[in-house]
């Protein structure tokens, strides 16, 4: 019979070697030692998605945001050393992503992946909106994919591989819908059309591009969006644990005849912003 110490000691030694093995499979994860810029990352989604990729997928994060950065700084000192990384840049102003993207080529010499999930609400109806709320929600929502798209798209065909994954949640399609989302909605079926053709262009060239367009509450699909991105960016296989910072060859599927919605439309109320 063991006595009280011996099980504690027992007891002691499982649960560090299920906290070892736990570790080791999140070190040799698929996106473990990947370098991924993630855009909008001060708050909401952007905020929650540097947090989970950095903390449960193991991998080495760019955290762009135009304001608030000192979150993503706060948080860089807990994810521990050469892991999360804080860059103050606009994605909605020409040539910020251009520039963004020349200095993360210049430091790493790669990017493996490309998380856009700058968002902005407005809560103005379609009939109240000024031309500069307007134009202002298309600067944010939409033209910012598209700066940071232009920009990396051609560091992803040099290297032979690379994933974009667009964070672009649609209101739900509630009786207020159509008076109160609709400028916000027609921005959102505006970056929808524009990864359309961002995959299609990409179309075998080792590049994926995938759009997260999250379910509706009580669809029985519910999963926390940062988790939909990270589920995203999919790799052909496992970085080794011994390089945490590798350059992979082109090792994602090299044919793709359009972009990838995850889950269905309508996962987002206004009022959660």
């Amino acid at each position: 019979m063991k006595s009280k110490n011996e099980k504690q000691e027992g007891s002691g030694r499982t649960q560090a070697s299920t906290k070892k093995e736990n570790e080791m499979q999140q070190r040799t994860g698929p996106l473990s030692g990947r370098l991924i810029v993630v855009t909008g990352a001060s708050s909401g989604v952007g905020y929650a998605a540097t947090r989970h990729l950095v903390q449960h997928e193991n991998a080495v994060v760019v955290a762009v945001a135009r304001r608030r950065v000192f979150r993503v700084e706060a948080l860089a000192k807990v994810a521990g050393p050469d892991r999360l990384f804080s860059v103050t840049a606009d994605m909605s102003e020409p040539g910020e992503a251009a520039s963004l993207f020349a200095m993360v080529q210049e430091k790493w010499g790669r990017v493996d992946g490309f998380v856009h999930a700058v968002n902005r609400a407005l809560r103005l109806s379609a009939l109240e909106v000024s031309d500069t709320e307007f134009d202002l929600t298309m600067q944010v929502n939409v033209k910012s994919a598209l700066y940071g798209v232009q920009a990396v798209a051609p560091l992803f065909r040099e290297q032979g591989y690379g994933s974009i994954v667009i964070y672009n949640p649609t209101p739900e399609r509630t009786a207020s819908f159509a008076a109160s989302e609709a400028v916000f909605s027609a921005a959102a079926c505006a970056l929808s059309a524009l990864t359309e053709g961002w995959a299609r262009q990409l179309d075998g060239t080792g590049v994926q591009v995938r759009e997260v367009a999250p379910p509706p509450d009580g669809s029985g699909q519910s999963c926390p969006h940062e988790v939909l991105l990270a589920d995203a960016l999919t790799f052909g296989g496992p970085v080794p644990a011994s390089s945490p910072l590798p350059t992979p060859k082109a090792s994602f599927p090299t044919t793709q005849t359009s972009s990838v919605v995850l889950s269905a439309r309508g996962g987002l109320s206004l009022t959660q912003f």
